[in-house]
């Protein structure tokens, strides 16, 4: 009785290839009694030939959810038509049919990626049926196997090594089409703040909605994967030109850069992208080179501006290179105290004596010749490695105040420079307090400077670790002070001790009136503050008379005494003679 309710019956499309007629007309009527029986719709079609067949699996519409394959076919015998029909179409399930029984036969069938195996005799309506099911079955977890192993859990963006095949497979289809093929990496700028002020939680919920965003404003073709922790990769495939790949990365990096809401908490991230092309940046090159110069590009626009977009050059391979070996020798270096600190004194106007001291930290390569500080400190931060090499140099500071003063010295206070990563971390303050404390130095032995972008960023926080440091009787030094994002409101908050005015005040000094203005103007601003002022890059005897005659209480640089290490500086304290004639 039909009491009007509509159940819809599955439906599956099969795929019969056999040569042999009186064989397909058994298939097909035990499919049909099958289908009766279980209250299912198939759809048979059918093809007399290999070739006939893959024609079949590859048209545009011609989807099926398996395929019934004979080995004993006229144009592809045995296991060569099993592995045609794989590689035409490798998504629809195999069930193949024979008329040998040779178990060996069945097992190779099955290794060579046959879902199932059946005897032509054993061709009855249930076990034609359940073997179908089971075949279709089998390849979709097989499918979701494969998924899950190239499927990053927490995105479901493509893997690291998913998308290197995804990247490898577009280079290959560049080099036969003669066509183009962009990288496009880009992470998220100080993404390990992000965890630290509002938890991991966070971080893995900003990270979701960041593959999200760029999914949205991806074209069909091209793929997106997540390859280190914060860091994302798309390979474009095919793109036109340069141009659109930058019109791609921006459109990606603008969405980014928007303010987000994540579980309550407002954040907008800093997004820096790099792009490598392929083959203009090397053709025949691998794609570990390409992800890699494109990496070279992202560190690019991290050092000139952030939310930036840098294309790679060739320059910059070598440049990248020279980081890579920094990075890998630096590790070793802080472990086994390859580092070491150079002293540059810091002087009274009035006496011309040493008041206190800057300790610079000092590298030297395989051959004993310097490494510039502004070469090893930029790959210290990227690589965060800048927290291990501080408290390397602090332990060193300490080791070396305690020998002076088991000398009979008494050193003055020291100053060391605090990097902007290190002040963008949440607990930096306690952190470094505990550093000095562990190597021994004293309260007020220790001053640290910083510049002022590394306390702009996050001021409330900057405010709660240098209050925290001056507590523990440690120095704050503002330094480079005028060449960064001067506030007379953020200056009146700091807990400063001493204002250090940058050189470049100090090289046009009577040359220039508005030079001298300007910085009679900063001395002014300085003293109605209640700080210090040391003056940097002082180096002949008229830019000291001139800073003395303005109110200058201290100055710094060649002109008093050049950095230097620490037995000679160890000299300087025993002499205790003024640096030069007041």
């Amino acid at each position: 009785m039909n009491n009007g309710i509509h159940v819809e019956m599955e439906t599956l499309r099969v795929l019969l290839i056999e040569d042999s007629p009186s064989d397909r007309r058994l298939t097909e009527i035990a499919l049909e009694e099958a289908a009766t029986e279980a209250r299912r719709v198939v759809k048979l079609e059918t093809a007399s030939s290999l070739r006939e067949g893959i024609e079949k699996l590859t048209v545009v519409d011609g989807h099926f959810d398996a395929a019934l394959l004979d080995l004993g076919l006229p144009d592809a015998a045995g296991l060569e038509g099993l592995r045609a029909t794989r590689t035409a179409s490798p998504d629809v399930p195999i069930v193949v049919l024979t008329g040998l029984t040779d178990p060996e036969v069945a097992t190779e069938a099955l290794n060579s990626g046959a879902s199932d195996y059946l005897d032509k005799d054993e061709i009855e309506p249930r076990p034609l049926l359940r073997s179908i099911r089971y075949a279709i079955e089998r390849k979709r977890s097989e499918g979701e196997l494969l998924r899950l192993a190239q499927t990053d859990p927490l995105t479901g963006c493509l893997n690291r090594r998913a998308f290197f095949e995804q990247l490898d497979l577009a280079m290959t289809q560049a080099d036969r089409s003669h066509g183009l093929c962009a990288v496009l990496l880009f992470d998220i700028d100080d993404f390990k703040q992000v965890n630290d002020t509002h938890g991991h939680v966070v971080g893995d919920r900003l990270l979701q909605k960041i593959a999200t965003i760029t999914r949205s404003k991806l074209r069909r073709t091209d793929r997106l994967g997540r390859i280190g922790g914060d860091e994302f990769a798309v390979v474009a495939y095919p793109i036109s030109s340069p141009a659109a790949a930058l019109k791609l990365a921006d459109r990606i990096v603008t969405a980014l850069s928007r303010l987000m809401e994540v579980d309550g908490q407002r954040i907008r991230p800093n997004v820096s992208a790099g792009i490598a092309l392929y083959p203009e940046d090397g053709r025949g090159r691998g794609v570990d080179e390409i992800v890699s110069y494109a990496d070279a590009a992202m560190y690019r626009s991290k050092s000139q501006r952030r939310g930036g977009i840098s294309f790679y050059d060739s320059e910059m391979d070598a440049a990248a290179k020279s980081r890579q070996k920094l990075k890998s020798r630096m590790l070793k270096a802080i472990s086994e105290d390859g580092f070491f600190l150079h002293y540059q004194p810091i002087v009274d106007v009035r006496s011309g004596r040493m008041i206190a001291a800057e300790a610079l930290a000092r590298w030297r390569d395989e051959n004993g010749e310097p490494i510039p500080p502004l070469d090893f400190i930029p790959v210290a931060e990227e690589s965060g490695m800048i927290g291990d090499l501080c408290a390397c140099l602090v332990r060193q500071l300490g080791a070396t105040l305690a020998d002076w003063r088991r000398s009979g010295l008494t050193p003055v206070p020291v100053s060391i420079n605090v990097s902007p990563v290190q002040c963008r971390e949440p607990d930096f303050g306690p952190q470094l307090a505990q550093e000095i404390e562990k190597a021994g130095c004293p309260p007020g032995s220790i001053n640290i400077e910083l510049t002022e972008s590394s306390v702009i960023d996050d001021l409330s926080s900057a405010l709660t670790n240098l209050t925290y440091l001056r507590g523990c009787g440690i120095g704050i030094h503002l330094d480079d002070f005028g060449t960064g994002y001067s506030s007379l409101s953020v200056l009146k908050r700091l807990p400063l001790d001493r204002l250090k005015i940058d050189r470049s005040f100090v090289k046009d000094l009577g040359e220039d009136e508005g030079a001298d203005a300007i910085l009679d103007a900063v001395v002014d601003l300085a003293r109605r503050l209640d700080l210090e002022t040391v003056v940097e890059g002082v180096e002949n005897r008229f830019q000291l008379d001139r800073l003395r005659d303005m109110g200058v209480e201290h100055v710094q640089g060649f002109y008093c005494s050049r950095p230097v290490d620490h037995e000679a500086f160890e000299m300087l304290l025993a002499r205790g003679e003024p640096l030069f004639e007041a």
